[in-house]
C-alpha cells in the first residue's frame, strides 16, 4: 500500500505549527517507506520539502541532494523553487543552475499551481478571520470552514500532484485548528454556566448563533467562487522553467 495521505499529515503537521526541526525529522523518517511503497509523486514531493527544510536551515549540500532527487522524480513546482526561502539558499550552489535547468512545467500545470498557491494563502488568512471572529462568541454552536474543491484534471507533472497534497494537508491542519478552539471556547462557556449560571442572555446567545451562520455562509461562498477553473486550450507541453518569467504569466 502506498504511503498515503494520514501518514504524510502526521509528518508534515509539526511543520504547519512551525516546528521545522521536528517535520524534518519526521519527512527524513518517511522517506524510506516511501522509496518502498511509493507513490513516486509523494516521493518527490518529501524530497522537494526536505530540500527547502535542508536549505532553510543552511544545509546548502544536503538541500542540493534532495533537490536533485526530487528532479529526478519528476517534481517541477517551479513556483516553489522560485518563492520558498530554502530554494533561495540553495541557488547559491554552484550545482543548482544544472539541477533547475532540467524542471520542465507545461502551461495547463504551472496555472493550476499559482491556483494552488493562492488557494494556501487565502486559507490561511480565512483561518485567521475565524480566530478574530470567535473571539467573545457566546453561543455554544461549532464553526463551519469551507474549502474550495481540489482540482481533478489530469495533470501533466508531479509538481502539481504534490502541490495538492500540500494543499490538502493545509486544509485538514486548518479544520483541526478551528475544531480545537471551538471544544475549547465551548467547555470554557459549558464551565462557566455550570458554576454560575450563563453571564448571556438568550438574546445574546441567539445573536452571536446568527452571526456565526452568517458568516459560515459567506466562508461557503467563497470557497464555491474560488474553486479552480482551467483555462480551455492551454497548452499541456512542457517548456523549460527557466524560459518562464518568474511571475509565471
Amino acid at each position: 500500500m502506498e504511503v498515503g495521505f494520514d501518514e504524510l499529515y502526521a509528518a508534515c503537521r509539526p511543520l504547519v505549527h512551525g516546528d521545522l526541526a521536528r517535520g524534518r525529522h519526521a519527512l527524513t523518517a518517511l522517506l524510506p517507506e516511501a522509496w518502498r511503497r511509493g507513490p513516486r509523486w509523494g516521493l518527490a514531493m518529501i524530497h522537494a520539502m526536505l530540500a527547502d527544510l535542508h536549505g532553510r536551515t543552511g544545509d546548502v549540500p544536503g538541500g542540493m541532494q534532495h533537490f536533485h532527487a526530487a528532479v529526478d522524480l519528476g517534481w517541477n513546482d517551479c513556483l516553489t523553487i522560485w518563492s520558498d526561502p530554502g530554494f533561495a539558499a540553495l541557488a547559491r550552489s554552484p550545482h543548482f543552475a544544472a539541477v533547475y535547468g532540467r524542471v520542465w512545467i507545461t502551461p495547463a500545470d504551472l496555472e493550476e499551481l499559482g491556483w494552488l498557491r493562492a488557494e494556501a494563502t487565502a486559507i490561511s488568512q480565512e483561518l485567521s478571520w475565524i480566530a478574530a471572529e470567535n473571539i467573545g462568541r457566546t453561543d455554544h454552536g461549532t464553526t463551519d470552514v469551507f474549502h474550495a474543491p481540489l482540482p481533478t484534471r489530469a495533470p501533466d507533472g508531479a509538481g502539481v500532484l504534490a502541490a495538492r497534497m500540500s494543499l490538502a494537508i493545509l486544509q485538514r491542519a486548518g479544520l483541526d485548528l478551528v475544531a480545537s478552539s471551538d471544544i475549547t471556547r465551548i467547555s470554557g462557556l459549558i464551565a462557566t454556566d455550570a458554576i454560575g449560571g450563563s453571564s448571556y442572555s438568550d438574546w445574546e446567545i441567539w445573536r452571536s448563533a446568527g452571526l456565526a451562520d452568517s458568516r459560515a455562509a459567506a466562508r461557503r461562498a467563497s470557497a464555491q467562487a474560488r474553486a479552480f477553473r482551467p483555462t480551455p486550450g492551454l497548452s499541456t507541453t512542457p517548456v523549460p522553467a527557466t524560459s518562464l518569467p518568474r511571475n509565471g504569466r
